[in-house]
């Protein structure tokens, strides 16, 4: 693989954040009022002690559990469960109760009808090709790069950037 530029990497590493916090996102899509009952869209969504991600976690809700909306603050929600209160993100809930857990439907097969030797084959040889006839025929090389580029970037430079760009939980 070539070197790269510092600026290209840079443009690459600031691309790749803005486009995985956009899709991160809820937008404001749905607005919430207090006293609405709303649903955890994750596994395990964390409710914090105050409106912050950086805020102590008193306590987490499964997937699709039922959440009683106390107040708003901006894009922080405090909500009251079965295990307890705490603030959570608004994109971490839903209006309706969500059908599918994160992830599920995505691939052909469940994970429990492969095994370690199945997952870890290489690819075909037809994929191999397509990727080295699109210029990605290096993609563990990419990968080692790209993990490298991340172990540059700390907790404290995220919550920078996402704040002074009013990124996913620091929205207004």
């Amino acid at each position: 693989m070539k070197p790269i530029p510092d600026f290209i990497a840079y443009f690459r590493w600031v691309t790749i954040f803005i486009l995985a916090c956009l899709f991160a996102l809820p937008a404001h899509a749905a607005q919430f009022k207090k006293g609405q009952k709303v649903w955890s869209k994750n596994y395990e969504t964390p409710l914090r002690a105050e409106p912050g991600p950086l805020a102590t976690v008193v306590a987490t809700v499964d997937f699709a559990e039922k959440l009683s909306v106390r107040e708003l603050q901006g894009a922080w929600i405090r909500v009251k469960s079965g295990e307890g209160e705490g603030w959570v993100f608004q994109g971490n809930v839903a209006n309706e109760k969500p059908a599918l857990a994160p992830g599920a439907g995505w691939t052909s097969i469940d994970a429990s009808q492969t095994d370690t030797v199945a997952a870890a084959r290489p690819l075909e040889p037809a994929a191999k090709g397509y990727a080295e006839r699109h210029g990605a025929g290096d993609a563990e090389a990419d990968i080692d790069w790209l993990d490298a580029q991340a172990a540059l970037i700390t907790g404290q430079d995220l919550v920078v950037t996402m704040s002074a760009e009013k990124l996913g939980e620091y929205q207004e």
